[in-house]
């Protein structure tokens, strides 16, 4: 029965399902994580059932920021980010990275295939940026399936947006390469990648939930802050502006063009973002060394602004706003 879960703790990924279930909504409910995302309405099915059944206002506490948008559609909610995510502190005590050696283009890790992860994994390899030695892919993939998700994604454009992905590469879609993931156990991940990530000139990071409306920041762009790394991230619509807004951390604007990030359509962004990134896959490790020192203020900014806990002070400026 729905009633005999107990209602004071913190709800995540394992209990979405259930939540759809509750026909009596508490005053007060914290839900984790991404909550499976938001469609292009700005809605998400476990809020609209929470409101739904809410008898009256609900004080709901979340680990991410939504936009005005969001919150307009369900007035019975009052919002709070005081739900703070713990994996955000995980890499904390991590104060001690190799040296930088560039000797590769780009990094990129991919555990769970949501529908936006597989698309990546597919344009990596296409524009030819995956190498097994640097890049992740904990699952397999059909070429159906996986056009099938570049149809319903690409705003009527499908034609077009498949010829950018690895539709017809069997061998790439079957394989699995895995650098040892332990789920959620980031302390220990950090040191599988670290001579990964310092050895790479540019991090993309694969966001969780791709293919949502609304930003969601996880803690998976921490791994290029904590190495003094450069990173730039496939997530959703504004994901970047986003993280420097509430959480204080800067872009690297003085070599990456972010007009990927305002692109709507989770096909072409991804597209874009590819194009972007492709200038810098023929450079020398000079060249990536000489690029990376254009934005060590930023790069320095950042990974202080991590360590010494500021960006909670951002965060916490706006968690009832």
């Amino acid at each position: 029965m729905a009633t005999e879960k107990p209602m004071g703790r913190q709800y995540d990924t394992k209990d979405y399902d259930w939540l759809l279930t509750l026909k009596t909504v508490p005053a007060d409910i914290s839900l984790g994580d991404h909550l499976g995302g938001f469609d292009s309405n700005y809605r998400n099915p476990i809020l609209d059932h929470l409101h739904e059944y809410a008898d009256s206002p609900v004080n709901v506490c979340l680990d991410q920021v939504l936009p005005p948008v969001v919150k307009a559609n369900y007035p019975k909610f009052r919002f709070s980010t005081e739900l703070f995510a713990p994996m955000w502190f995980s890499l904390a005590q991590y104060r001690q990275h190799p040296a930088h050696a560039f000797q590769e283009f780009l990094c990129c890790f991919n555990g769970s295939p949501n529908p936006g992860r597989q698309m990546l994994v597919a344009a990596l390899q296409k524009f030819r940026f995956f190498n097994p030695t640097t890049c992740s892919k904990n699952f397999v993939l059909t070429s159906p399936n996986l056009d099938g998700l570049i149809e319903k994604f690409s705003s009527n454009r499908h034609r077009f947006f498949r010829k950018f992905f690895a539709l017809d590469d069997a061998k790439f879609l079957n394989a699995v390469h895995s650098f040892g993931l332990v789920r959620f156990d980031h302390a220990k991940n950090i040191y599988n990648l670290e001579k990964i990530l310092t050895s790479c000139f540019v991090n993309l990071v694969s966001e969780c939930q791709l293919t949502s409306y609304v930003p969601f920041i996880s803690e998976k762009f921490l791994y290029s802050v904590v190495t003094r790394g450069l990173f730039v991230t496939y997530g959703q619509p504004g994901w970047h502006d986003h993280i420097q807004k509430h959480f204080g951390f800067r872009p690297f604007t003085q070599i990456f063009d972010y007009r990927f990030d305002s692109i709507i359509d989770p096909v072409e962004r991804l597209i874009e973002l590819m194009t972007m990134l492709a200038k810098f896959s023929n450079l020398s490790a000079d060249e990536w060394h000489d690029l990376y020192q254009l934005e060590i203020d930023t790069i320095e900014y950042n990974y202080h602004h991590y360590f010494s806990g500021d960006y909670v002070k951002t965060l916490t400026g706006i968690m009832h706003v």
